[in-house]
């Protein structure tokens, strides 16, 4: 008796004092651990998170988690879940059967509007409670996007334990037609209301959209000064809906910062900024910005402002410096350009007064040393219907930049620039089709421009079966003499991996041209597979590219985010 209760003691004694243990999961095919570490409560470190330590819980509550996982899984489709655990080598190992899912045998809809594209399933899919709760928010944002403020939405979800199935049902009746009413303005000292006016998407009597609400917001937090904005659409009055705008600003308005990284292009780079975020007053901003690489040195001062119906006028100057292979070049360089915001499309005009002068030239055939003067108007337009800008899935951005300059007591050249870049996404269930192309030449007609001026390629953003700027005709040092006329195009394979990684296979093709059109009898072909680690700041990504004319010559890229 005496021995039972010490063996007791010891027991209860070690209970208290237990220490939290490391934590894994196994048997877990289909939901990513990463995941049920979240939905316990707990954080797994990223790679690059070296400080954190690894998620630990604490034997004694691990009764409490089983039911949380268990409904977790139900949410997921999984109804006959059954979750364990053991502690074992000094860990506690979650262990999941997940059994097999309910799957979506029926959907049907009563709809005004067509919704099949926001239904996201299909049949056969396994049945997600949080995709199905998602899906009525997506057709109420859908409705609400065509002009419907009130909609009734009547969405169920009948789930037969049984057999293992589910039936959809989506029964939507639509209020009549809004339109936005009264507009009132609360804007902090500092900013005027007229401004904050100017940059919404819609007046008292327009047809009612959500949509210009997103936009709306959007334009706003693009001005680096407003800390939060609330625009309110809550009430309505009828088929009327009265909406207030609230706007506050940092109470700091000076920013600094400041950054160090490294790319395959460049290699590391610092910089460094101060920027007022309202000098003096009206979301107008001057900054001044630094930054230092291996192969360039920049200062720049920055001033911006908001116009009137949805424009922006910006200003610059700066100073840079930067080594080619076979020339060294300096440029002092002053900018004003006009942009005018019609989503989804951007246009602008700019005026450049460029003064580059080439230095250490080992080639003074292709690159003269010298100072030129370069004065150059540009116009461009943009359209961007991408999903997201770190990592898109969907969509396509589409650009187009047109500048020259005619020889003048002002400039030292007559010549045109002419760039198109286009992207494309196509998602395919856990995988990504994208496409991407940049066509452009340039012609000087009358005078020199400066080397810069021209198209060299090769690099994490062009091709990547060679180095950063190494690719194409090279001088008899072995230095490229850079391109006036480029196709490139390139084709990805997204597909994500288990885990947060995602596999890449790609194939890069460049030709390039020393007249107004590329030599298509000669290209450069580029493939290779790369790797992704998925965090919230973007994809940290390597390439590996291969010359496939050349199998043995191979390049290795890193970069954060997708290319494009």
């Amino acid at each position: 008796m005496l021995k039972r209760a010490a063996i007791l003691f010891f027991v209860t004694l070690n209970l208290l004092f237990a220490e939290p243990l490391p934590v894994e999961f196994a048997g877990n095919r289909s939901i990513d651990s990463r995941e049920l570490y979240e939905a316990i409560g707990l954080h797994k470190p990223y790679f690059f998170e070296f400080w954190k330590k690894e998620p630990r819980i604490d034997p004694e509550k691990m009764e409490l988690m089983l039911p949380l996982l268990e409904n977790y899984y139900k949410s997921r489709g999984f109804y006959h879940a059954r979750v364990t655990y053991v502690v074992k080598n000094g860990k506690i190992v979650i262990e999941i059967e997940e059994k097999r899912p309910v799957t979506v045998k029926d959907i049907s809809y009563i709809s005004p509007l067509n919704i099949e594209d926001l239904i996201p399933f299909g049949k056969g899919d396994r049945f997600n409670a949080q995709k199905f709760v998602q899906s009525k928010k997506r057709i109420k944002e859908y409705y609400a996007d065509h002009r419907y403020c009130n909609v009734d939405l009547d969405a169920k979800a009948f789930i037969d334990i049984e057999h293992d199935e589910a039936y959809l049902v989506y029964d939507i009746t639509p209020n009549e037609p809004c339109v936005f009413g009264e507009i009132s303005i609360e804007t902090p000292a500092g900013v005027d209301e007229k401004i904050i006016r100017s940059l919404l998407y819609f007046k008292e009597g327009d047809p009612y959209s959500a949509e210009l609400i997103r936009r709306s917001y959007k334009e706003i937090y693009a001005n680096e000064g407003i800390e939060r904005v609330i625009i309110d659409d809550a009430r309505h009055e009828g088929n009327r809906v009265p909406v207030t705008v609230s706007v506050s600003l940092y109470p700091k308005p000076i920013h600094f910062s400041a950054g160090a990284g490294y790319s395959s292009d460049e290699g590391l780079n610092l910089q460094m900024g101060i920027k007022h975020r309202n000098f003096p007053k009206n979301l107008k901003t001057l900054a001044l910005q630094t930054r230092y690489s291996q192969i360039r040195r920049f200062v720049k001062s920055t001033y911006e402002m908001p116009l009137s119906n949805h424009n922006r006028f910006s200003a610059e100057i700066g100073f840079n410096d930067e080594v080619f292979d076979g020339y060294k070049e300096r440029s002092v360089k002053a900018k004003s350009a006009l942009k005018h915001l019609r989503w989804p499309h951007i246009f602008q005009e700019s005026i450049t007064i460029d003064q580059t002068t080439t230095t250490e030239s080992l080639d003074t055939l292709n690159f003269p040393d010298g100072k030129l003067l370069i004065v150059s108007a540009k116009g461009a337009w943009d359209i961007d219907r991408r999903d997201s800008l770190l990592d898109p899935t969907r969509g396509y951005k589409v650009s187009l930049e047109l500048s020259g300059s005619i020889k003048s007591p002002i400039s030292d050249a007559t010549y045109y620039k002419l760039l198109f870049t286009g992207a494309y996404h196509l998602p395919l269930n856990d995988k990504t089709l994208s496409f991407r192309i940049r066509q452009g030449t340039i012609k000087a007609k009358q005078g020199h421009i400066p080397p810069s001026y021209r198209f060299y390629a090769g690099g994490m953003n062009s091709n990547r079966a060679f180095s950063y700027r190494q690719l194409g005709p090279k001088n008899g040092l072995g230095n490229p003499v850079g391109a006036f006329s480029i196709t490139e195009a390139t084709a990805e394979y997204r597909i994500d991996l288990p885990k947060d990684f995602r596999a890449v296979l790609f194939s890069d093709i460049t030709y390039l041209g020393q007249d107004s059109v590329p030599d298509y009898k000669k290209p450069y072909i580029g493939i290779g597979p790369g790797i992704r680690y998925m965090t919230p700041i973007g994809p940290i990504a390597f390439d590996l590219g291969f010359d496939a004319q050349h199998l043995s010559r191979y390049t290795l890229h890193f970069h954060i985010g997708e290319l494009f």
